[in-house]
């Protein structure tokens, strides 16, 4: 399932969906340096993430997902990940996601700010349900979900 506010939806359009290299590349490389840690895919870039000097039980009390999220925020230029390749790249992030983790599904959330394009990305759990609104039109620019 994709859900875009009006903004996006607008800017998949015009752009259209196109394939590339970069893209593909970019989305092995997050993935790669992503680890589990107590059920939570995070994003660990210089791998330096040490278990035994984090608070799980204080981190966790917040939502799995929320720690994820916040963990998981990169931003890239629009020249790294062009627009019309916003949907492709969402592809291929579910994809190396789904190959290094299996079966967990993950709700990844592309945003557009300022000629960046942010991603964040979290495992979805039903019991948690989505991280953000239903109603993407709250949000004040242009943002894809995808689960």
């Amino acid at each position: 399932m994709i859900n875009t506010n009006w903004m996006m939806s607008q800017i998949l359009l015009k752009e259209g969906e196109k394939q590339g290299l970069q893209a593909k590349m970019i989305s092995k490389q997050v993935i790669k340096k992503t680890r589990l840690i107590r059920n939570c895919v995070i994003f660990d870039e210089n791998g330096t993430l040490n278990e035994e000097r984090m608070n799980f039980d204080r981190i966790l009390k917040i939502v799995g997902a929320g720690y994820e999220v916040s963990s998981n925020e990169l931003r890239f230029s629009e020249g790294e990940i062009p627009r019309n390749q916003i949907l492709y790249f969402v592809d291929c992030l579910n994809l190396e996601l789904s190959r290094k983790y299996g079966e967990r599904k993950f709700g990844i959330i592309i945003s557009l700010y300022d000629g960046s394009v942010d991603l964040r990305f979290h495992t979805y759990r039903e019991k948690e349900g989505l991280w953000l609104d239903n109603n993407l039109d709250k949000y004040d620019v242009p943002i894809l979900y995808s689960v």
